[in-house]
């Protein structure tokens, strides 16, 4: 929930950098850059990081559980967002700061403390691998690479072990069942 409340922080801070209560200079600037649709990009993490927050105190009846794994497909959600977000900041505007940067590394160490907790599942592990391998091959292609390479290889690395789980049930398990 910590981690959550930084998010929030963060994105509030985001916000008032860009005067986005009052006049957006960067809107003024970076016009076409600067919005999906009209909606100020500062926006989804004013909108973002509450939803996590409540979402994650849901789902963990006020703290006195863990989080569910499930929180991993919003979260990838999150992180696929980011690297649209990168992709502008680092190629299209040429331009981040530690903001930016601590925003999107917010969203993926709340990915990472799902992926901890649950760090024996199958699928959590592909997750872990396809990140790791992904991020290490998009270091050729610079910190974008990173990021597009890491998150797309969590995704498959995910998908690949829930498709064909590394621990098929044994025999007596399956008899069992049947």
């Amino acid at each position: 929930m910590l981690l959550s409340i930084v998010g929030v922080v963060l994105a509030f801070y985001h916000a008032l950098l860009e005067h986005a209560f009052t006049t957006n200079i960067f809107l003024v600037e970076y016009a076409p850059y600067a919005s999906f649709y009209g909606v100020p990009y500062w926006t989804f993490g004013v909108v973002w990081y509450p939803l996590v927050f409540a979402v994650g105190v849901w789902s963990t009846k006020l703290g006195k559980t863990n989080l569910r794994r499930e929180l991993l497909i919003l979260l990838t959600v999150g992180n696929m967002t980011t690297i649209y977000f990168w992709y502008l900041d680092i190629i299209v505007v040429k331009v981040f700061t530690l903001v930016y940067v601590s925003l999107y590394v917010t969203n993926y160490a709340l990915t990472a403390l799902v992926v901890a907790q649950h760090r024996s599942d199958d699928i959590m592990q592909g997750y872990v691998y396809g990140t790791v391998t992904g991020a290490v091959v998009g270091l050729l292609f610079g910190p974008y690479g990173v990021a597009v390479c890491g998150v797309g290889g969590g995704i498959f690395g995910a998908i690949r072990n829930l498709v064909i789980p590394k621990r098929m049930p044994s025999q007596n398990q399956l008899s069992i069942s049947t």
